[in-house]
């Protein structure tokens, strides 16, 4: 399970909305083949994996694989009718898939067709993985990562600002990395605020990898038509009061006096995003941590020093893990729903 695992994460990035998969086939203490889901709408963990064996299955082999096998027919035939067709005995499934389509169906048919099946293998290793998709089917909404950069002595930025332009707090070796991050998720969001200030494009630009969908609330319209992340470089969807006829992008309107994240949720949710980087201000981060809307927080602490300016979020709670990452700290924020206590960690490590 552990390696279904690890060839599940090769899809990072790639296969949302769809969770991410990995499948081997063992026999006794060989691994006969593997597989794992690349592409949102390709064929599935194990199609790759069983494809991948030629020949009969013996009957002595079994079938890991870390999310149910599906039993309804998408943009793929079900993967269950597939496994009963190869003729293989035992499976074993890392966690039941909650999605309304499978929930046990798969598990039900494989089991009808004679086939053993084993169910609940690092199951808290499995959710942790899928987390995003899970939170996604379960809750109704995007799976939230805050992040944000602080300076060494607690602040978002230096006042007074001379210009539009972003304030470096993080290393170039740790931008990357925010970069990588950018490339995981569906959806990226910042407020009007930080498009004023700092001009960001919100694009995946240091490292190979699908662009996000990038989420601008702007309820008064006060950001510049000409900003970056109105460019054409990826969509973009704008939440704002009245149309705007001077951006070329989707807008969502929302009412005078209404709670605007929620209806962001929604929208997002509608589209089939899994999960949604919120990269600020200090205004929408904050707003998300007041109403404990929030998943992961990833806080980067620079070396620089500002001496005043915007002070940074408080941290949710103490950190699950810290790390260094060139000359900055990471510290990474787990909400208790995700992982009530410590002794259900998941032993996952985090790739950074």
């Amino acid at each position: 399970m552990h390696r279904c695992l690890e060839l599940a994460t090769l899809g990072a990035g790639e296969v949302a909305p769809n969770p991410m998969v990995g499948a081997v086939l063992v026999q006794r203490d060989r691994i006969l083949a593997e597989g794992w889901h690349r592409a949102h709408g390709g064929p599935h963990a194990e199609v790759h994996c069983l494809n991948a064996w030629s020949g009969a299955v013996p009957e002595d082999a079994t079938l890991y694989v870390n999310l149910e096998p599906c039993a309804h027919h998408g943009r793929t035939p079900p993967c269950a009718d597939l496994i009963v067709e190869r003729g293989v005995r035992k499976v074993v499934v890392g966690m039941q898939d909650p999605f309304p389509a499978v929930a046990g169906k798969g598990i039900e048919r494989l089991r009808a067709a004679g086939v053993e099946v084993k169910v609940g293998i690092l199951e808290q290793d499995c959710r942790w993985l899928n987390r995003r998709f899970l939170t996604s089917v379960e809750l109704g909404r995007p799976y939230i990562i805050l992040k944000w950069a602080r300076s060494v002595d607690g602040y978002l930025d230096r006042h007074p600002r001379t210009a539009q332009e972003v304030q470096r707090i993080s290393s170039p070796a740790t931008d990357v990395l925010v970069h990588l991050w950018r490339s995981e998720e569906q959806a990226i969001l910042v407020g009007s605020r930080t498009v004023i200030n700092d001009d960001p494009q919100l694009t995946v630009r240091h490292v190979t990898g699908r662009q996000p969908l990038r989420v601008v609330i702007d309820r008064t319209g006060t950001s510049p038509a000409t900003s970056r992340v109105y460019d054409a470089s990826a969509p973009t969807l704008l939440f704002t009061s009245a149309p705007r006829v001077d951006v070329a992008c989707e807008q969502v309107l929302i009412g005078e006096g209404q709670d605007v994240l929620p209806i962001v949720l929604a929208e997002l949710h509608q589209r089939q995003v899994r999960s949604l980087l919120v990269e600020g201000g200090a205004t929408v981060l904050n707003a998300f941590l007041a109403q404990g809307t929030w998943d992961e927080a990833r806080v980067i602490e620079g070396t620089v020093h500002f001496g005043a300016g915007t002070i940074a979020p408080q941290p949710p709670a103490k950190p699950r893990a810290v790390t260094d990452h060139d000359r900055d700290r990471i510290a990474l924020y787990v909400h208790d729903r995700l992982i009530p206590d410590d002794s259900t960690t998941p032993s996952i490590t985090w790739p950074w």
